[in-house]
């Protein structure tokens, strides 16, 4: 429905003066509900009942409404219910009880003053500079994974069996089919009936059904499973009724997911997700808080939205991506991206890799790379990188080459023998050969210095390590900037003893050489 508010209200009006018998509708005053409202979504049809209550409290804020302002409100809620432009995240029912009990306090009672409008209803969740910044890929990407989730193949199943309508059960106070209608549509399914609500619910989220106050009806996605834009859209409205299993901890495990863009597991979910409330022990009721994360990753791994990656790792996926956007998207928020390919340069491009989401670097830097030739791109990041201090570019630039070693063969022969690069181009290639053991000190370092900055293990490359005083040494006289950050690490036993004393030789030995 994304129109401007004017538009939106004067089409209420238009349907109000038609209805029978007419209906109120204040002009001025939704006008004034609409423009609350959109201070946080863009879609004027797009409500739940949260929204109800934040549109209340700046009502309450802004000072006097009608006498009659209940009945305005409900108007629209009734047309946007006629009109089927309800979005999918509210059912009519609940939606229109929301605005039934609503209360507009006086101007003195609200929680804050209308010129304070950073308040904790509508201010701003992130700061710009806070907004990650994402590479969402195009919807045919997606698309196939929409389309193999087993929850949303189901619930379009269950639409294609409501067919063209089926009454609602009348006593409940949210939608739900009828006990009738429950047990055929289980029978149909293969499912056992106490199933078949939550496949409904999934159902009207993602558009394939929508209802009335009284019945169910074909929804305006239902048509759409063919068509990528809409099949993804469908799977990200759905996203938050398929995880609700876990209450809230599905989001905010693909949150963070999503956000940082790395590689996880989920002993470092728990800890970033804590505090955990009334934490159990195992064995006590319930599940621990490392189970309760295990059992919504594996919701989120069955769904599409995360992948597992060899040791344990949880990464975020594109159609994952595409359902934390369209969440941001309902607040009115744009993620930034990134700039064009076609406009960076390599060293633009290494800035933008070491800025940016891990999940992202491979996407653009391989479109970058694709867009120059894979070769002569290849030398260009080569050059970038290839000063001793630019340590940083050399990490992301050799994570870009995995997977071309046989291609970029001739471009890595004439680098070689280089003094910084060569140690990485011996162990791109899986072949030391001739490398010089100062040239694998300057990818120790390198590597080393990236865990040191993330506070992560050091691993011991037992074949580089067997004379620690010959590698230290190279190290404290190497010139490279983030050397005495190793080294003290090293000399704190991060790589085991022997290094640990050879690291302390090797730093203070030198101490007051030359006085």
């Amino acid at each position: 429905m994304t129109v401007s508010v004017s538009e939106a209200v004067r089409s209420c009006l238009e349907w109000a003066r038609n209805a029978r018998p007419p209906r109120t509708a204040d002009p001025r005053f939704l006008t004034r509900v609409l423009t609350a409202h959109g201070a946080v979504r863009a879609d004027p049809g797009d409500w739940d009942r949260d929204d109800v209550t934040r549109v209340t409290l700046t009502l309450s804020a802004e000072g006097a409404v009608p006498e009659d302002f209940r009945e305005t409100w409900l108007t629209w809620c009734d047309y946007l219910v006629a009109r089927g432009l309800l979005g999918p995240a509210e059912s009519p029912r609940v939606l229109r009880a929301a605005v039934a009990a609503a209360e507009v306090l006086p101007r003195d009672q609200a929680p804050w003053p209308p010129e304070h409008r950073e308040s904790p209803w509508w201010g701003h969740l992130w700061e710009p500079e806070d907004l990650p910044r994402v590479h969402l890929a195009p919807a045919e990407r997606s698309a196939p994974a929409a389309r193999a989730c087993p929850v949303l193949g189901r619930a379009l199943r269950l639409a294609s069996w409501v067919g063209e309508g089926l009454p609602l059960d009348g006593e409940a106070e949210h939608e739900t089919l009828t006990e009738h209608a429950l047990d055929e549509a289980a029978a149909h399914l293969g499912l056992a009936p106490e199933e078949v609500p939550y496949l409904f619910e999934t159902a009207l989220r993602a558009g394939f059904l929508r209802t009335t106050y009284t019945g169910v009806r074909p929804g305006p996605a239902v048509g759409g499973w063919d068509d990528d834009v809409r099949v993804v859209r469908s799977w990200a409205e759905a996203l938050p009724t398929m995880v609700s299993g876990h209450g809230t901890l599905g989001l905010r495990v693909l949150g963070e997911l999503f956000t940082s863009g790395g590689v996880w597991i989920v002993a470092d979910l728990v800890e970033v997700l804590a505090p955990w409330p009334g934490r159990r022990e195992r064995g006590q009721e319930g599940m621990c808080p490392e189970e309760e994360v295990s059992a919504a990753v594996r919701t989120l791994v069955g769904l599409g939205a995360i992948e597992s990656l060899p040791g344990a790792g949880l990464r975020i996926t594109p159609l994952g991506d595409q359902g934390m956007a369209h969440r941001w998207r309902r607040w009115g928020i744009a993620l930034p991206g990134y700039p064009p390919t076609t406009e960076m340069s390599a060293r633009e491009l290494l800035f933008q890799l070491w800025e940016g989401r891990p999940v992202d670097a491979q996407v653009i830097g391989r479109q970058w790379m694709t867009e120059r030739g894979v070769r002569p791109a290849a030398r260009e990041l080569l050059e970038v990188c290839a000063e001793l201090g630019s340590w940083r570019q050399r990490v992301d630039v050799f994570r870009l080459f995995h997977g071309l070693e046989e291609e970029l063969g001739p471009v890595f022969a004439a680098y070689r023998d280089h003094p910084v690069l060569g140690g990485w181009i011996a162990h791109a290639r899986h072949d030391p050969g001739r490398v010089r053991l100062e040239q694998l000190v300057v990818v120790l370092l390198d590597t080393y210095a990236l865990r040191v900055e993330l506070g992560t293990p050091l691993p011991a490359d037992t074949r580089v390590w067997r004379d620690p005083e010959a590698v230290t040494g190279l190290m404290w006289r190497s010139g490279h900037p983030a050397a005495d950050g190793v080294l003290t690490a090293i000399a704190l036993g991060a790589v085991g003893p022997d290094a640990a004393r050879a690291a302390r030789r090797a730093r203070f030995s030198t101490v007051g050489a030359g006085s």
